[in-house]
């Protein structure tokens, strides 16, 4: 398991104190959202109501406080084929025990037939992976404890590393660099937009997100 220093945590709590009191807070311009239920926008991050959230830019990264669950992306970022995508996140003591992590595969996500495939965890350690198709959802993975995932016990900042690598043939979700869940595709298409899904109640900070392509063929 991997531990993240001190003053790595540290400085999270540093962040989250800094934009309580920083005006000049501002959502991401070219970001857009799904929630799960109506939700007006919000830039106050310490107090957010069930019919609303807060997604701003707190460089290095994004802060987070979600009222319902949703999906947060960047209509430009397409992932198709053989790639990778990472993010270090921080998941704050002030959080329910709702998912956080990756969604990729998004198609429509403007529109009532809203498509993606989630790769999560949460703050009982525990991960899982689902495909959403408009209002139904079809479980890919079921919530399992996983070892790699630190979990929070709601009295500590705590960070875990999420990467997701898809091959032509299988998706694998990493918790700090060890295996936590491995996903046949099956005829399961993971192209398309890609972004965060943040759970209800969740409260968490985004240090980084990296997409990485292979170009390079792989082994056979």
């Amino acid at each position: 398991m991997r531990l993240f220093p001190p003053a790595a945590v540290t400085g999270a709590l540093a962040l989250l104190t800094a934009t309580t009191l920083a005006a000049q807070l501002q959502p991401p311009k070219t970001w857009r959202w799904r929630t799960d239920a109506p939700a007006e926008l919000s830039t106050v991050t310490d107090k957010v109501q069930d019919s609303a959230f807060t997604f701003v830019e707190m460089p290095p990264g994004w802060h987070v406080t979600m009222g319902p669950g949703g999906v947060l992306y960047e209509p430009r970022y397409f992932a198709e084929g053989v790639y990778s995508v990472e993010s270090q996140i921080f998941h704050f003591p002030n959080s329910s025990n709702g998912e956080y992590g990756i969604a990729v595969g998004g198609a429509d996500l403007e529109g009532p037939n809203a498509r993606y495939v989630a790769f999560v965890a949460r703050a009982d350690g525990s991960v899982a992976a689902w495909e959403q198709n408009g209002s139904e959802r079809r479980i890919l993975s079921e919530w399992k404890r996983a070892e790699a995932v630190t979990p929070n016990e709601g009295k500590d900042v705590v960070g875990n590393v999420l990467k997701l690598s898809v091959s032509k043939t299988e998706a694998v979700l990493r918790a700090n660099g060890l295996d936590v869940l491995i996903l046949p595709l099956n005829g399961l298409s993971l192209n398309g937009q890609f972004g965060f899904r943040v759970g209800k109640g969740v409260n968490m900070h985004a240090a980084s997100y990296t997409l990485t392509l292979r170009l390079a063929p792989g082994r056979r």
